[in-house]
């Protein structure tokens, strides 16, 4: 029996249990990657909804601030001003709005707006004026200080439920008059005020995990596709 005889055995019977090792590691890992990916996705679109809560009620004092002074001086000459100077300070603001709208989309958001053809203040101001993006971005300030900040709100308060719930078992017993708390360590079914009840208050919130998570998805992409159609320039004017 030769050299070649002895190893061929070997050789063999080695690569059935690689031919059955491989087709274990390519279906596990992609779904691996997949519940990664979407889980970051997911925590992506949580910050996002915080952001948008906290800039939209920056957004709605800018709005009606700026208004309510514009309106009040624009028959005056300072108005004048003033007005040109609010329509500055909302292309800033939303600006803001088509960074974060980009950032969730994995897009550029670019907004286009018209300069003047002529030269002269009284050119710059019927320019500024007319320009639909004008309108357009007081019109968004409007919208997602309502939309935005509801949606943000109800994310950021499932999310902070959430942790509260899974963290019960670490805090419970700080808590001086549980039936007191409502929402929290009073859920109506429930008082959390012994381990076990903290427990079983933990699970709650780790159920309640995958729900926050697709909360956060929709309103994150309705919100940030809102803010794209609203806020994105589609032609150069």
């Amino acid at each position: 029996m030769t050299h070649a005889d002895l190893t061929r055995p070997a050789d063999q019977s080695a690569r059935p249990t690689d031919h059955l090792a491989m087709p274990h590691r390519a279906d596990d890992e992609p779904s691996r990657g997949r519940v990664r990916a979407w889980t970051r996705s997911a925590l992506r679109d949580v910050v996002y909804c915080g952001a948008v809560l906290a800039w939209s009620i920056a957004g709605f004092t800018i709005l009606v601030t700026g208004a309510a002074v514009t309106a009040s001086l624009l028959f005056l000459v300072v108005g004048v001003f003033i007005w040109i100077s609010l329509v500055h300070v909302l292309r800033w603001t939303t600006w803001v709005d088509r960074r974060l709208a980009g950032w969730q989309r994995h897009e550029h958001v670019v907004a286009i707006y018209r300069r003047p053809t002529d030269r002269g203040f009284i050119a710059y101001l019927r320019t500024l004026t007319s320009d639909p993006q004008t309108w357009k971005d007081m019109a968004w300030l409007a919208v997602t200080s309502i939309i935005g900040f509801a949606g943000g709100l109800a994310v950021i308060t499932a999310a902070g439920l959430a942790a509260t719930y899974v963290s019960m078992p670490l805090w419970y017993w700080a808590a001086s008059h549980p039936h007191q708390e409502y929402g929290v360590t009073n859920l109506g079914f429930l008082t959390v005020d012994t381990p076990y009840d903290a427990g079983i208050s933990a699970v709650i919130g780790l159920l309640l995990i995958p729900l926050v998570l697709l909360l956060a998805r929709w309103c994150a992409a309705a919100h940030a596709g809102l803010a794209v159609r609203m806020l994105a320039s589609d032609t150069t004017p």
